[in-house]
Order: structure tokens, then C-alpha cells, then sequence
């Protein structure tokens, strides 16, 4: 594979050459921003042979100045899949890893008024490429908006989009219809004296028109659409939307729905006052408003912000999805438990068929919500493993299996690792402090307004006593029958994610995953979902919050040091044992 990437940077580096561009970035994003884009919008994957879901290229026309920058998930995976392509890896996160802004800076410091960095601005963030056009400004050189993709023009076998089917939610799963949805978006963008909001984010227009499919984005049932919210309608831009989008919702006098190529002209058509979130839109949308004189009004998202509060219908929904899929799941353990007992062999590739089958007799199976992760041994080091092989379950191992499905109305997510035969005393040890972490957070009552960093840090603290800690986020957003990964908020460090300085609200729904992960170790994850719910206690004036749970599959005992758990953390896990047994009827 090595010589294939090189041979495509050498390509991208003549039309970079003929254009007179000394640097350009292919993000791991596409229009529409998504963090996993349908197979034909792969650009960064084709080009580099990185497959992982997070990481940016940069792209030189010196082959030493091309780097990759992804975050610990993918470090161990990047290491290998990069072998051979004279690719850079950039570790983000670790020291001495750089951002990708921090790279850029580093060139502008060392090329000046030389430096034309180029990029598609319809395929990078808002704020990501006005922050990159401001370092290059400053040193003297030009951020050049370059069009079209110059990765389309070399990617000769590039395959065409998907056209699926797109259907409308039951009003029973959400217990709302789209003027309620409307209505409510609209309030808070009168809070914020916006008429128009503009979006490319695919999850946004799937929740806020309630059309979903499940064919032209693998694993989320999204379809490719950009979407503009006016006061007294709504257009939503989806290729054939004569033939796809269904007559009772295109009837309706408030929305409109228009081919999907014609949404750059119609941001022509707009004025005033347009917000849009500079993380949900890319820098082609705000430079095509300020060319027809709008004024483009930067918010948080007024869709992610009212989607994030489930509704009593769609939290219903993702509790019986939950139960329905823990069930799944403890069984498929289960049945691992009793074949090694008995002494036969099993893989990766084998219990992954196992759970996936018992997830798809599961009543109101939509397909799975991500590509289950089944890591045995040394693979449970690589954070989103995706391999899933031949490779035998052996005793002494850990395997590690995070896997989620979509029924209807709900979206699940959870993560158990297991002993394969008889611990290791320091298994027992690390798996036991995940647990306590993973304890603290679920356990925790906090006053309205608390930030997703503070949640983190309570659930962090618990493995830095230990000298132990992980590279990602302790927990993300789920979509309800939409995106595992979703905002506004997250569970993460402060210096990270801006997202985590968003308070949680009851309503919402979250992971809690705290995790360690070592080579020649192996991994542990322990991942549940969770509602946030209101309590009956204030503390100092405030409401109370805590989190209700989700996910029903019980930890395992055989990895377990009880008498290390504080009796407040062994008197949560009784009851949540309790609450297994009587959900999955053991």
C-alpha cells in the first residue's frame, strides 16, 4: 500500500505545483462535515490508506513536510497503516504532538510571505479555516480556497454517490412532528435574534425534517443534505427530491424540498442576518453568504442544542432499545463464557458473527450503529480496533467488545471487557480502577449547570490515583435512532473539546467510558449509556441531576477485586446487578 499512497501524493503534488500552492489539507471531513463520510467522500482515506474516523492531512510539495494528525485512538493503527508512505504521523494529544493549526503556524513561521496553503473551503470547518487563514495572513503568505477538490481530480476510480430510500420517522418514536420540532428551533433562535440558520450537518436535517435512510452513510441512518431555515419555512437540498422525499411531508406549507445541487445558489438568494455554528457549517458556506451580502452570525447550534433534550417518547425508545440490545449482548458473553470453559476454540471474527446475529433477530433490528470492535489480547490496545480476524481468544487475555445497534426510535452503545480463562492479578488490578472510575461518574449527583468537564475529572481522578489514564473522552452524546456520537456537550477534559464547557441538562443522553490501554497489556473499556435525570435534592439552591442508566449488561467478577471498591461504589454495583437481572431475567 505504501507505494499506491506515494504514488497519489506524487499526482496531488503536480496539480499543487501547477496551481502554485506550496501546502494543502485534505481533512478527514467532507461537505457536510461528518465524522464518518460515505465511501465516495473518503478523501483523506484514499489519499494516505488511514482508514480511522478522526485525522487530518497536510500535504507538502517537499515529500518531508506531510504529516498526519489523528489522536491517541488511532496512534497504534496510524503507525501501521501509514508504514511505507512517507507520511508523518502527528501524535495530537501526546507531547510533542502537533495540532494541525500548530502546523501550520510552524509553517508560517518558517515559509512567510512563501506559503500558499491551500484548501477546499466546502470541505473544511468555519472555524477551523479561518483560523488557518488568519496565521497565513498574518505571516504575509495566502490561504487559497482552492475548487474543485483537487483529491477528486487524481482519485480516477472515485465511485459514485449512494441513493437510498428515504423514509419518515413514526410520530410515536419521537412523539413530536416537524412543526413541533420547527417551533422549537425557532424559539431559541429568536433567543438569538437570528431569522435564518444555515446547516450542512447531516444528523441536523435527518432530526429536524425526521426523514432518515440507511444507504448512503454506513451505520447512520443520515443522507447526504444541506438544509436552510428561514422564518416562515424550511428547504432542505437532497439529490432527486421528486422521487425520495415522501409526498405527506412535501405537502406540508412550511417546507420545501429542492435539489441538492442548487444549494450554493440558493445561499446566493439570502440576506441580513444568517447564523450558522462555525463547527457545523464549512468555510465554502460562510464566504458564499458574505458574497451575497448576508451577514453570517456564528452560534452554537440551535438544532444540536434542542435534539440533545430527548423528548418522554424518545427517551422510551432508546430504553427499550437499550434493554433489548443489553440483552443481546449478555447472552452473546455468555455463550463466549461457557465455550471457553469448555475448552473450545473461539475469534475475534466468530463472536463478532455471534452478537450480530443475536442483534439482528432483535424486534425492530435497523442494522448495527458503528462497526463492532471484538479485541482480543494485544489488539485491545488499538482504541477503535476494527479488524475483528481469525485471531483466537487465548487464556490469560482480556477481550474487549464495543458494539451498538439501531431500533426503531433508539440508538444504543456499550463496551464490556472480559477475562478470556483465568485474570492476571495486575488484569484484576487495572480493570477494578476503570470500574471505580467508571462508578464515580455513574453515581454522581451534581447541581444543574455542571460542565461535561467536571464529570470527566471526577471520573479521571479515580485512574490518575493509580497513575493510570486514557486517551479519549469519557463519554459523547447519542443520537435517538440517529448518530452514535453526538453534541453539543461532551465528557471530556476542558483544554480538549470546547464541548465539554457545555452543562448537562436532564433530558440528555450520554456515555460514560473511562479506559486503559497498554501494548503488550491489552485494553480495557467500560462503557454504559446514560440519561440524565432530575433529582429530588437542591445542591446549594441548585436542582440536583444524576445519571439513570441505559445499558444493562453486568461487569465481570472474575476481573473484580471487591475489596478495593469503596462501600458507596459495591452498594452502587449491587443494585445495578440487581437492575441486570431482573432486565435480562437471570
Amino acid at each position: 500500500m505504501g507505494d499506491e499512497v506515494r504514488s497519489r501524493l506524487q499526482a496531488l503534488r503536480r496539480l499543487m505545483a501547477e496551481r502554485g500552492l506550496t501546502h494543502y489539507v485534505v481533512p478527514s471531513a467532507d461537505e457536510h462535515l461528518s465524522e464518518t463520510p460515505p465511501p465516495w467522500r473518503r478523501r483523506r482515506e484514499w489519499l494516505s490508506g488511514f482508514t480511522g474516523s478522526a485525522g487530518d492531512l497536510l500535504v507538502g510539495l517537499e515529500p518531508g513536510e506531510t504529516w498526519l494528525f489523528t489522536d491517541s485512538r488511532y496512534h497504534l493503527q496510524a503507525e501501521t497503516e501509514l508504514a511505507g508512505s512517507g507520511i508523518g504521523l502527528e501524535r495530537v494529544g501526546t507531547p510533542g504532538g502537533r495540532t494541525l493549526a500548530e502546523a501550520v503556524q510552524d509553517l508560517t513561521d518558517r515559509h512567510g510571505p512563501r506559503l500558499r496553503l491551500g484548501f477546499d473551503p466546502w470541505c473544511a470547518p468555519d472555524a477551523a479555516a479561518r483560523d488557518w487563514e488568519g496565521r497565513v495572513r498574518e505571516a504575509g503568505g495566502e490561504a487559497v480556497p482552492t475548487e474543485p477538490n483537487l483529491v477528486d481530480l487524481v482519485w480516477t476510480d472515485r465511485p459514485g454517490p449512494a441513493l437510498g430510500p428515504l423514509f419518515a420517522c413514526p410520530k410515536e418514536w419521537s412523539g413530536e412532528d416537524l412543526a413541533g420540532r420547527l417551533g422549537r428551533v425557532r424559539e431559541l433562535l429568536g433567543k438569538k435574534r437570528n431569522p435564518a440558520y444555515v446547516t450542512v450537518a447531516l444528523d441536523e436535517t435527518a432530526w429536524l425534517t425526521g426523514l432518515r435512510c440507511f444507504d448512503e452513510v454506513p451505520h447512520t441512518p443520515v443522507f447526504e443534505s444541506f438544509l436552510v431555515l428561514g422564518p416562515e419555512g424550511v428547504d432542505l437540498f437532497v439529490r432527486a427530491p421528486q422521487d425520495r422525499v415522501p409526498p405527506e411531508l412535501d405537502r406540508l406549507p412550511d417546507f420545501r424540498a429542492r435539489p441538492y445541487e442548487t444549494f450554493p445558489e440558493a445561499l446566493q438568494a439570502l440576506s441580513g442576518r444568517v447564523a450558522v455554528d462555525p463547527a457545523r457549517v464549512t468555510r465554502g458556506v460562510t464566504r458564499a453568504l458574505e458574497a451575497a451580502g448576508a451577514e453570517p452570525v456564528r452560534v452554537s447550534s440551535p438544532v444540536a442544542e434542542a435534539k440533545a433534550v430527548k423528548t418522554k417518547a424518545e427517551l422510551r425508545a432508546m430504553e427499550r432499545a437499550g434493554v433489548l440490545a443489553s440483552r443481546a449482548k449478555a447472552r452473546a458473553l455468555e455463550w463466549l463464557r461457557r465455550e471457553i470453559e469448555a475448552g473450545r476454540i473461539v475469534t475475534e471474527a466468530e463472536f463478532r458473527s455471534r452478537l450480530e446475529a443475536l442483534y439482528a433477530k432483535l424486534p425492530g433490528f435497523r442494522g448495527l450503529a458503528f462497526p463492532t470492535i471484538a479485541a482480543t489480547g494485544e489488539h485491545g490496545a488499538i482504541v477503535h480496533y476494527s479488524g475483528a480476524d481469525h485471531t483466537p481468544l487465548r487464556p490469560g487475555h482480556l477481550f474487549l467488545v464495543d458494539s451498538g445497534v439501531h431500533l426503531d426510535g433508539g440508538t444504543t452503545d456499550a463496551t464490556r471487557t472480559v477475562a478470556v480463562g483465568e485474570p492476571s492479578a495486575e488484569q484484576r488490578r487495572v480493570y477494578t480502577r476503570v470500574l471505580r472510575a467508571h462508578i464515580a461518574a455513574a453515581r454522581l449527583e451534581f447541581p444543574e449547570g455542571t460542565p461535561g468537564a467536571a464529570i470527566d475529572a471526577v471520573c479521571r481522578a479515580v485512574l490518575w490515583e493509580a497513575g493510570l489514564d486514557y486517551g479519549h473522552g469519557t463519554g459523547h452524546g447519542v443520537g435517538a435512532f440517529l448518530s452514535v456520537h453526538e453534541g453539543p456537550f461532551a465528557l471530556a477534559p476542558a483544554s480538549r473539546r470546547p464541548a465539554s464547557s457545555l452543562p448537562l441538562r436532564a433530558g440528555m443522553v450520554t456515555s460514560i467510558e473511562p479506559g486503559y490501554y497498554r501494548t503488550g497489556f491489552g485494553g480495557v473499556r467500560l462503557e454504559n449509556l446514560y440519561r440524565v435525570v432530575e433529582t429530588d435534592r437542591t445542591i446549594n439552591g441548585r436542582k440536583a441531576l444524576a445519571f439513570s442508566p441505559l445499558t444493562w449488561i453486568p461487569f465481570d467478577p472474575r476481573l473484580t477485586v471487591p475489596g478495593t471498591l469503596p462501600s458507596s461504589h459495591r452498594e452502587w454495583l449491587d443494585r445495578y446487578h440487581q437492575g441486570c437481572a431482573e432486565r435480562l431475567g437471570a
